[in-house]
């Protein structure tokens, strides 16, 4: 599945609604994001993604996906299932 690359219309964006796909060692994916995945010499994007109940996952980077168009951010702690 290919990830809605929000921040391509607006860099500045930092925060969108978004769906969660899958969840791998690779990182979470998401059907949209903000987060900018490392490529070119650029780190990916940092930050916190908010489950509905309100409770935080820190993400510490973000990762091209397999896919063509996707892109996933890591989690901080391994094993974080989407609820």
């Amino acid at each position: 599945m290919t990830t809605e690359l929000l921040f391509r219309g607006d860099a500045y964006l930092r925060s969108a609604t978004a769906r969660v796909l899958a969840v791998s060692e690779r990182g979470i994916e998401l059907d949209r994001t903000v987060f900018y995945p490392q490529g070119g010499g650029q780190a990916g994007d940092s930050g916190k993604l908010l489950r509905a109940p309100g409770e935080a996952v820190a993400i510490i980077d973000t990762r091209k996906g397999e896919t063509p168009g996707a892109a996933c951010p890591c989690a901080r702690e391994p094993g974080v299932t989407a609820r």
